[in-house]
């Protein structure tokens, strides 16, 4: 088997068309490597906020009680855990929010990269990276920085101590009291899988186990549990959240599923989709993985506003365990095949889906709106937080 990995590590690196390629991705710098992966997704991304951030800040101001008239808001409430931690350190304010929710989402990517390099030999540990890049998970928390910041955060410190119960618990309590919704999904579907894989008589990824996906289960259920007693002790008004809001616009959700679903199934994994062909090639030991996968994407797409978003997130536990930072499939994946994903990842756009809409990039938005502070320059829309997704 060593031999066999080995051999199809090396098949066809010796492409004079991949050679630039291979040279970055494998023998630069290891910072080179990771700046050229920045750079290149804040270019195709850009960094904007989420819409609704200005309410996540007025949450934050105070906490305790709930400051959303309007019903249809209420499910921000929910997702408190951020807000709590923005009012501890006083970063109640839009701009300071912003640069709160910022930090979480450049933690994210800085502790999967520590992770990688520390787990894995150097050649896996880059290969790990460049197929995290590719996800659009990696750039979902600079696209819409916002709530969903800390959600993968959390996730990733999770991933990042496998052996750990406590961690996991921890984390899965975070996650509860930030998207309960969100994590739910994410953290059972990979139970599911990794518990499938066992029964099978398999290790889905030797570095995780079932009693540490349940322990993170568990976790989220519990911080769900404590919004909820928190809540009643002090008398919060607020309704079913993302339950309701659900119930309100269900109709208009099936809606835009049905006649947009080639662009959200495909945004959720963009150039990414590769990995899962090349899962497939496992046959029926794969088939845990993809029960799990396309389960998820089939229950949870059809009832959700921001399709990209949310598809990315709820799958990043379930590609982190079973792709990105499982030792075997990195070491089954060759050269060229990394090479050739990055590539196409270069060049494919960001396809970011919202309301079964695709969006496009910010960063030229960014720019001008840089240029407009610094030097007066262009008209900016009174409407800042929608510009970039309607223009």
């Amino acid at each position: 088997m060593p031999v066999e990995i080995d051999t199809a590590r090396q098949a066809g690196t010796d492409s004079p068309a991949l050679r630039p390629i291979l040279r970055l991705i494998y023998e630069s710098k290891r910072w080179k490597l990771i700046a050229f992966l920045m750079a290149m997704t804040i270019i195709k991304t850009g960094i904007w906020y989420m819409p609704n951030i200005a309410d996540s800040a007025l949450i934050a101001r105070a906490p305790f009680v709930n400051p959303l008239s309007d019903p249809d808001n209420h499910y921000l409430y929910w997702s408190w855990l951020a807000p709590f931690l923005a009012w501890l350190v006083h970063a109640n304010g839009k701009a300071a929010f912003f640069c709160f929710e910022l930090l979480f989402s450049l933690a994210f990517t800085a502790l999967f990269i520590l992770v990688a390099f520390r787990r894995f030999e150097e050649d896996d540990a880059r290969t790990a990276l460049v197929l995290f890049f590719v996800l659009p998970v990696s750039a979902t928390a600079y696209f819409w920085v916002g709530g969903d910041s800390l959600t993968l955060f959390l996730m990733m410190l999770a991933l990042a101590f496998p052996g750990s119960l406590p961690v996991a618990l921890l984390a899965g309590t975070g996650l509860g009291m930030q998207h309960f919704e969100q994590s739910f999904f994410a953290c059972c579907v990979l139970a599911f899988a990794m518990g499938w894989d066992t029964l099978r008589g398999r290790n889905a990824n030797r570095s995780y186990s079932v009693s540490w996906a349940l322990a993170l289960v568990f976790g989220v259920v519990a911080g769900k549990v404590v919004l909820f007693l928190l809540f009643h002790h002090l008398h919060v008004q607020v309704n079913s959240g993302r339950f309701s809001w659900l119930h309100g616009h269900l109709r208009w959700l099936l809606a835009q599923f049905y006649f947009h679903y080639q662009a959200i199934l495909y945004s959720v994994l963009g150039v990414g989709w590769a990995l899962i062909i090349k899962l497939a090639e496992r046959g029926r030991r794969a088939i845990p993985f993809m029960v799990a996968l396309f389960g998820l994407l089939l229950l949870l797409l059809p009832i959700a506003g921001d399709h990209t978003r949310v598809g990315a997130i709820v799958t990043f536990p379930l590609m982190a365990v079973y792709c990105v930072l499982n030792r075997d499939f990195l070491a089954s994946t060759s050269r060229q095949f990394v090479a050739w994903v990055f590539v196409a990842w270069l060049i494919a756009p960001y396809v970011w889906v919202w309301g079964g809409i695709p969006k496009w990039s910010s960063f030229p938005f960014d720019i001008t709106l840089l240029l407009h502070k610094a030097f007066g320059w262009f008209a900016i829309p009174a409407n800042r937080p929608m510009w970039p997704f309607v223009y």
